[in-house]
């Protein structure tokens, strides 16, 4: 997820820039090994294969119309996935989430969510993950101990050489989150009194398939400044 998912065009390098606005370049994401064990990991792996296939249909969504539908308020737009379940993007999300909240990489050391929270979500994925692709396709009907959170996931409707967007993750306001993964950005809100006004119509769309708000570059890039003006905080 670190990288750029949907193009192969220079520089084929990152820039990590610390605290004190020093920057370096890196030729690789942050890995960190031994988090969890093998079955764990496989459990992870199956969702995330799920959901590699499932982005590249989203990314390429104005040609495949049949399989999206665009709600519009004027001003905002939200993409409509008809294949894809709301409870697997939620899913998929959370295991983004929870992996990026117990990391110790430099890169998350300001994305940490109480513990409360951080055990209600790994329960949520213990007992949602599965062992199996088929066995994950059928427990989508049937979520169990969903968290009470509030979770939107974002991108943007363009991608170019200025659409790239930042990798980190950290809390921007009291138990407000948000992961920022190049291409998605996912905000989480544990108090739900925080969410957004603007994210209303993403909350009034009652429907059972998943839900992607699409950002102008205009949008995008200033979603991903935030991240750059809370550096020095």
């Amino acid at each position: 997820m670190g990288k750029r998912l949907f193009e192969n065009i220079k520089p084929r390098h990152s820039v990590r820039i610390d605290i004190s606005g020093k920057f370096d370049k890196i030729q690789d994401t942050p890995k960190e090994d031994n988090i969890l064990c093998k079955v764990c990991e496989k459990r992870f792996a199956i969702l995330e294969h799920y959901f590699s296939l499932k982005l590249i249909t989203i990314h390429n969504h104005s040609n495949q119309k049949d399989k999206f539908k665009i709600h519009s308020d004027g001003t905002n737009n939200t993409l409509e996935c008809l294949n894809i379940k709301k409870e697997a993007l939620m899913l998929f999300n959370y295991s983004l989430i929870w992996k990026v909240s117990i990391s110790s990489v430099y890169e998350f050391l300001k994305m940490k969510m109480p513990n409360s929270a951080e055990e209600s979500i790994r329960k949520f994925l213990d007992d949602n993950l599965k062992n199996t692709h088929s066995e994950l396709l059928e427990n989508f009907n049937q979520i169990n101990n969903v968290p009470a959170f509030d979770c939107f996931t974002f991108k943007c409707n363009a991608t170019n050489e200025f659409t790239r967007g930042i990798f980190t993750g950290y809390e921007f306001a009291e138990n407000s989150f948000g992961i920022f993964l190049v291409d998605i950005i996912v905000f989480l809100y544990i108090d739900k009194e925080r969410v957004p006004e603007d994210f209303s119509i993403i909350k009034n769309i009652s429907t059972k398939n998943a839900l992607i708000s699409l950002a102008t570059p205009k949008e995008w890039k200033v979603l991903n400044n935030g991240p750059l003006r809370n550096i020095g905080k």
